[in-house]
């Protein structure tokens, strides 16, 4: 269990260039002490320090987090059998490939990828990495035999869905590469939509990358650079203000991991004021971005979090009651948001109140809860502090293990 720590693997990698913990903290910008708890297993490993560690030991993320997970037989998961047909079909781009048959009507397509922004949203991630190949070919395919700007308008919509799957499915599986790859792809895809939210869904899905590299000050400049071209006339804009939300809570997240709380703070205020005008509830909007006003509470919980204020974090929580609805619309935002509960409460040391969270986790969206990586490190962490056997925090343990059934 101790090798499969994350702090394990950052010292291990630390050792073999011949660094100290002081050189190593100074070249990532993280504070010896914290790197030195993270080695210790007393402390999990943020997401921006890990991407700030990773950065300064030349070595990508994934290699210190482990991912993917369970590539390997008996403990093999599923969706890694998918992983190869997807990653052909999103090579197919900029191919003018023959489908072998009268390409389906519009309206088919679109019913699709409002199937597929359901399954997302429901976080079935083996049922996306099975279906998202034949979608993504097809939609392709057809985007090259027209000429027709509304067809092609049609088909851009239709694409963004199937590749926010596609990248959802990549980045939390561990596939940092295929993930990166179709952000290049959204970026194409948004040139020949008229949708005025295709621009900023772009930006926001570019950022993914951005963060994994710790590059948090460009990110915020670009964001800010997007969210300018798409405001002048968002307020009478539903999918504009859909747009700018959701970048502000996207900006929110870069300054918390770039430690800038106050700064995280404001932008979801932003976001909250913005989610005012909305005139229909969007918290579970099929077409690209969660956004609403649940939506921006859980942010101002993942903004203390991603800063390392976890006091902070759980006072925010304490006034935050997130619908019934989320449960069943959004299940994942529920997943996203007791993930960062339980490591504000391991860092204060509730640790049954952690394992509670990372339950909850599971409960709501378990394919994606068993692939975080903050989950694992928590977990792992969880059992190097019991001292005496837990039962309940074994039985987790051991599903984080084997291919469950669901």
């Amino acid at each position: 269990m101790d090798d499969e720590l994350i702090g394990k693997r950052i010292a291990a990698h630390r050792k073999q260039r011949g660094m100290t913990q002081i050189a190593l903290a100074h070249d990532a910008t993280i504070s010896v002490s914290l790197l030195r708890k993270v080695e210790q297993g007393e402390r999990d490993c943020s997401q921006s320090a890990l991407a700030s560690v990773a950065r300064a030991l030349r070595v990508d993320a994934g290699v210190l987090t482990g991912q993917p997970y369970d590539t390997e037989e008996p403990q093999k998961d599923r969706i890694h059998k998918y992983i190869p047909e997807l990653r052909r079909a999103l090579n197919s781009w900029d191919l003018s490939i023959d489908l072998g048959h009268r390409p389906r009507p519009l309206s088919d397509l679109e019913a699709d990828a409002k199937d597929v922004a359901h399954q997302l949203q429901l976080g079935r991630n083996r049922r996306l990495a099975e279906m998202l190949p034949a979608l993504l070919s097809e939609a392709f395919a057809m985007v090259h035999a027209t000429d027709d700007e509304q067809e092609r308008d049609t088909l851009g919509r239709v694409l963004l869905a199937y590749a926010h799957a596609a990248h959802t499915v990549a980045h939390q599986t561990g596939y940092e590469d295929l993930a990166a790859s179709v952000e290049d792809r959204i970026q194409w895809i948004a040139s020949f939509t008229n949708d005025p939210a295709a621009k900023g869904f772009a930006a926001w899905m570019r950022t993914t990358s951005i963060m994994r590299d710790a590059l948090y000050e460009p990110g915020l400049r670009l964001l800010d650079t997007v969210r300018a071209q798409i405001e002048p006339g968002s307020r009478e804009n539903d999918a504009a203000l859909l747009a700018t939300g959701s970048l502000h809570l996207r900006s929110s997240l870069l300054a918390g991991r770039a430690g800038d709380l106050a700064l995280a703070m404001d932008h979801v205020e932003e976001a909250r004021q913005i989610s005012t005008h909305l005139t229909t509830d969007t918290d579970n909007d099929w077409q690209h971005m969660a956004f609403g006003p649940s939506n921006v509470a859980i942010y101002r919980v993942t903004s203390a979090v991603e800063s390392g204020d976890g006091p902070r974090a759980l006072s925010l929580a304490e006034e935050t009651r997130l619908p019934d609805h989320m449960l069943t619309r959004l299940p994942t935002r529920v997943a996203h948001h007791n993930t960062d509960l339980a490591r504000a409460y391991f860092w204060q040391g509730k640790h049954d109140k952690a394992l509670q969270s990372l339950m909850v986790a599971k409960k709501a969206a378990p394919q994606q809860t068993r692939h975080h990586p903050a989950v694992r490190d928590v977990t792992n962490l969880l059992v190097r502090a019991h001292r005496r056997s837990n039962e309940p925090l074994a039985r987790f343990r051991a599903w984080l293990g084997p291919d469950p059934e669901w």
